[in-house]
């Protein structure tokens, strides 16, 4: 991670390394379907209790969890554009910070999630329109909204013209949208505006998140994901093969593709909690079981600091950390405590994608000088406005055609 101290003209240098290959937090609707009954009543009796049984559908904090996890990025991101490290960043000198294992918390949730929304899909065409209707409607119009809205904001506050404002060409705020619309981004910049910096550093984790929802749909056509769990552990322990190999040869291929690299870390986490959910029935949740979990990931994250490149450090973590941020993040999850926060209006997906240009933005009127809970603050209140009318205005809309599956999709 590079420091990088923005200033009000709009220096947002983060690390070089972010700007381009930032890493993600995904995020998903509620499942539809968890296996084992509704049982769980009282919070207490979650100790013990095996993972199919303390899971209620209806009745989880789940959107809570997500909530939380996205408001820990946006604390690690205000910590970067106001200058500072982010404290686990600053011991593991790499790309193992609160942020990112944030987003790695996103990844192990959606895996549970989704491979319990492929099991209850009467189809993988269905299984993959709701797929679609959850992220896609969202992602664009972040893409039209940064684009079009936010942008040529951000060029009246610094410059106080849209003269020479670049909307159209090449770079451009149109080819924004559109080199970006399949999710895989290829263009983070829009020239003269945020100082050439990214304008969303957070939406290129969401190509990963998908492209983990078509390795289900694949898994799953091919017939190994619903009465047999070893296709499953297989395909993890290949996983977490690969990523002890590269530890142990030196980083050979990720420190020359960081495509693999995210892929690899993200693609861990989301197994981690897809095997969960196939181990549903066996696998106990309680206190016991966190606190082991929590000095697992304790260990991974120490062990990562004494790594000696940062790309060691990502592998020490990857091979060591997935299984614990699945049980950690289904512990918390399963509770029913706060159930009823976002049960009605989940936020989670809009503040995650919206955070980051409010950040930008509020530098161009003087946030980089402001006390960085006023800043962190002030992020979160403009990024959850917007993200309640991504809400109300797109997400939910577009939900409503969870139902009806248009013909290509029908197969």
């Amino acid at each position: 991670m590079i420091d990088t101290r923005p200033d009000t003209s709009v220096r947002v240098s983060l690390l070089s390394r972010e700007s381009r290959h930032l890493r993600k937090e995904t995020i998903i609707d509620a499942p539809t379907v968890t296996p084992g009954p509704a049982i769980l009543r009282d919070p207490t009796a979650l100790r013990g209790t095996p993972l199919a049984q303390a899971f209620e559908p209806r009745r989880n904090s789940v959107n809570a969890l997500r909530l939380a996890l996205a408001g820990i990025v946006l604390i690690s991101h205000s910590l970067k554009f106001q200058g500072y490290e982010d404290p686990v960043g600053h011991l593991t000198g790499g790309d193992v910070d609160m942020g990112t294992m944030a987003v790695d918390g996103f990844f192990a949730l959606s895996g549970f999630l989704i491979l319990g929304s492929w099991l209850s899909s009467p189809s993988t065409g269905r299984y993959l329109w709701r797929r679609c209707l959850r992220i896609l409607p969202g992602f664009w119009a972040c893409l039209v909204v940064s684009s079009f809205v936010l942008l040529p904001v951000a060029s009246l506050l610094e410059f106080g013209t849209l003269a020479g404002f670049p909307w159209t060409g090449e770079q451009s705020a149109l080819t924004y949208v559109v080199d970006n619309a399949a999710l895989f981004v290829r263009q983070y910049e829009v020239p003269g505006v945020f100082g050439g910096e990214a304008v969303n550093g957070s939406l290129y984790t969401l190509f990963y998140e998908f492209a983990c929802y078509l390795a289900v749909a694949a898994l799953g056509a091919l017939g190994l994901l619903r009465d047999r769990l070893w296709p499953l552990l297989a395909v993890a322990a290949a996983v977490w093969l690969l990523a002890l190999s590269e530890l142990l040869d030196g980083a050979v291929l990720t420190s020359r593709s960081s495509t693999l690299e995210i892929a690899l870390r993200f693609g861990s986490m989301f197994l981690a909690g897809a095997v969960a959910a196939r181990v549903g029935p066996r696998l106990p949740m309680g206190p016991a079981g966190g606190a082991v979990a929590v000095l697992v990931l304790v260990q991974a994250v120490v062990l990562a600091s004494m790594a000696t490149t940062p790309e060691a450090s990502t592998l020490v973590y990857v091979v060591i950390a997935p299984a614990a941020v699945a049980y950690l993040v289904l512990l918390a999850g399963a509770s029913p405590r706060l159930h009823r926060i976002g049960s009605r209006r989940d936020l989670s997906y809009g503040l995650y994608v919206y955070a980051w240009p409010v950040q930008a933005m509020l530098l161009l009127v003087g946030a980089a000088a402001w006390p960085l809970p006023l800043y962190a603050a002030a992020s979160l209140a403009g990024g959850l406005a917007l993200a309640l009318a991504s809400w109300t205005w797109v997400e939910s809309s577009a939900l409503r055609f969870k139902s009806w599956t248009p013909g290509p999709f029908r197969a």
